[in-house]
């Protein structure tokens, strides 16, 4: 049920033309904010902007590469002029996928998966956060995932990057707050990025829930967060995961139990 919690909000969200972006994309036009694709890709960007106003909302796609401070600077400057304001940042871009073994990392691998993961994210948040700070107040959400807390093998920059939007989330909350600038970050879990809209995910013994999850489920978080539902939630860190992280049948290569029914005493 779509009750238009962003109705009138102005929401950037970088890596917004596909995946999670996507999926985060739409659902704010249906909750009725304006939605601004900051994207690297055109095609992704460009197409994703066309359904959101297929559908009846309103779009805006700016080619961005969140790695360099023009523009980023060039996609808020945009942003402003062209809606006037600026409520809701998603610092949703990043780079997935292997690093190498540490030993072997390369200084290209590591700049490129800090520059977008880390560095992109203070780009984003400090030319946003200064047009909000000057309207009065707004709400920045990260996108990290559940590698911040349990890295994969051989993702050593990958990892680094997510660890490290803990801890910038609690220090950005803290210097935001008297700019009544909200700052909270959600940790997916395994998202399904690439099924055809309505199928179902993957089964999977990795998550407690037995399946992966999907960008509408990151979405329906980040309306909570961006919205004045969670108006006393700042410097939090939502994990969303299907229970992922606290997974003891995986942890400790437990056989989950058979359960054929349950008879209340």
């Amino acid at each position: 049920m779509i009750t238009m919690q962003l109705k009138d909000k102005t929401a950037i969200i970088t890596g917004g033309g596909r995946g999670i972006g996507r999926g985060i994309a739409r659902r704010f036009a249906q909750e009725g904010a304006r939605v601004v694709l900051a994207q690297r890709d055109p095609d992704s960007g460009e197409r994703t902007c066309g359904e959101i106003e297929a559908a009846g909302g309103t779009a805006l796609f700016v080619q961005t590469d969140v790695a360099q401070r023009e523009a980023v600077e060039r996609m808020v400057t945009t942003t402003n002029e062209r809606f006037g304001d600026l409520d809701i940042l998603i610092n949703n871009a990043g780079i997935t996928g292997l690093n190498g073994s540490f030993l072997e990392l390369t200084q290209e691998t590591w700049d490129n998966v800090i520059g977008v993961n880390l560095t992109g994210i203070f780009h984003c948040s400090q030319a946003a956060g200064r047009v909000m700070a000057s309207k009065g107040g707004g709400t920045i959400i990260h996108i990290s995932s559940t590698n911040g807390f349990v890295p994969q093998p051989q993702c050593a920059a990958y990892g680094a990057a997510k660890g490290g939007i803990e801890t910038l989330t609690k220090s950005m909350a803290t210097d935001l707050a008297p700019h009544n600038i909200r700052v909270n970050t959600i940790a997916p879990g395994p998202i399904e990025v690439n099924l055809p809209d309505g199928a179902s995910p993957r089964r999977g013994e990795l998550t407690l829930l037995g399946r992966s999850g999907l960008p509408e489920e990151i979405a329906a978080a980040a309306v909570f967060l961006a919205s004045d539902e969670s108006s006393f939630v700042n410097g939090h860190t939502l994990v969303v995961d299907g229970g992922t992280l606290s997974n003891a049948y995986n942890i400790y290569r437990v056989a989950r139990p058979e359960v054929t029914g349950y008879d209340a005493v």
